[in-house]
């Protein structure tokens, strides 16, 4: 079940009253002449109003109407886990759901349960609710009960942000998210990936590798983990973006337009965190590496845990120049570690949706490579 509050924003009443001043010349003609706004005006042309209630664009907005919801919450037995912001139980009630701003996913054991949050919620919102569970933050969710599997994607995400870009014509098919490195056959020596010599970019395409690397980070957190590293590579450089920058991110916006949407689908298991960890060396440039190609999924507790779909994704390059006498070692010992810190949040989850969880985040699996 999802539930949507409308005008989440909108309904809060504000501490203290805040003042907006408007220019006559940004008013259309027809709302001054309803409301008589040029008897209102002050000497320079502007109108000053007087807001009592949360808005769109007031920065303390979202936190006042959070406040506030949590406060109504609280009032009929709902409380915040301690360990995970976001997930919500009741004190006695078999229900919990997951808040993101004004967006619920709520599991439960019985209608009644499900019936009391809604009418909470009815007291002071406006409410949509769908019991079918099919789209959430954005996600569709298509459930196959018979199979126990669900399978996620994000229809036609890609395809209006391509549109946002004005990228509708694709330069030429791709199936490579970002350029790997050449493989040099009988080099006894690796050497790091020197940075680009290209000239940098003006202001305005810089603001455009920025917006995209925004746009798709959402997408590759939540389906298509194949983007994580070169989003992650390309916002590395877009403080100095240079027009190798501009080529990785247009061959990205080709990728998606030529690849179908993603999907990803996960089977019912036995909820216990797996972490598989990879790492590069000399990948990427100033002689970094990287650690990650990380992916947490929830399997079953067994010496080598069955594939499942991703919880989690994890692309970071290492800061710290890795020595090649020492390289293989450092780099997996830095892969391992990210996995194993990041794990411990995983299972915090899990014990606090009251799901078993292993000892030691169960099997870390690794590997290392001279490339992503």
């Amino acid at each position: 079940m999802t539930m949507d509050i409308s005008n989440f924003y909108l309904n809060t009443p504000l501490p203290l009253p805040e003042f907006i001043r408007i220019n006559l010349k940004d008013i259309p003609e027809e709302v001054i002449i309803e409301f008589n706004l040029r008897k209102k005006a002050t000497t320079n042309g502007s109108i000053y109003i007087r807001a009592k209630q949360g808005m769109y664009g007031l920065p303390q907005a979202g936190l006042l109407a959070n406040e506030l919801l949590e406060k109504r919450l609280n009032k009929h037995c709902y409380h915040q886990s301690k360990l995970v912001p976001g997930l919500w139980k009741h004190n006695t009630r078999p229900i919990q759901f997951t808040l993101v701003v004004d967006d619920f996913r709520v599991k439960y054991v019985g209608n009644e349960h499900a019936n009391h949050l809604k009418a909470t919620l009815e007291e002071h919102y406006k409410l949509t609710c769908d019991w079918t569970g099919r789209r959430y933050i954005g996600i569709t969710l298509d459930w196959d009960d018979k199979r126990r599997q669900v399978h996620i994607s994000m229809p036609n995400y890609v395809k209006k942000a391509l549109k946002q870009f004005q990228h509708k014509v694709l330069r030429e098919l791709q199936h490579a998210p970002y350029p790997s490195a050449p493989i040099q056959y009988g080099a006894k020596k690796q050497y790091a990936t020197q940075k680009s010599s290209a000239p940098l970019v003006d202001a305005k395409t810089k603001k455009f590798i920025q917006q995209v690397c925004g746009k798709f980070l959402f997408l590759c957190r939540a389906v298509d983990s194949t983007l994580l590293c070169p989003i992650s590579a390309i916002a590395s450089q877009s403080s100095a973006p240079t027009t190798d920058t501009l080529e990785y991110t247009m061959k990205l916006l080709d990728y998606l337009g030529t690849q179908e949407d993603a999907v990803l689908s996960y089977h019912a298991s036995d909820m216990i965190v797996a972490v598989h960890s990879h790492a590069s060396y000399l990948s990427k440039p100033g002689a970094r590496s990287r650690a990650g190609g990380h992916f947490f999924f929830l399997s079953s507790d067994t010496p080598i845990p069955p594939n499942n779909g991703a919880v989690l994704n994890i692309a970071h390059i290492i800061i710290n120049v890795m020595s090649s006498a020492i390289s293989n070692r450092s780099r997996t010992s830095r892969s391992v570690h990210n996995g194993a810190r990041s794990s411990v949040h995983q299972n915090h989850i899990g014990g606090a949706m009251a799901q078993k969880t292993s000892n030691s985040a169960t099997d870390r699996q690794c590997h290392g490579g001279s490339s992503d």
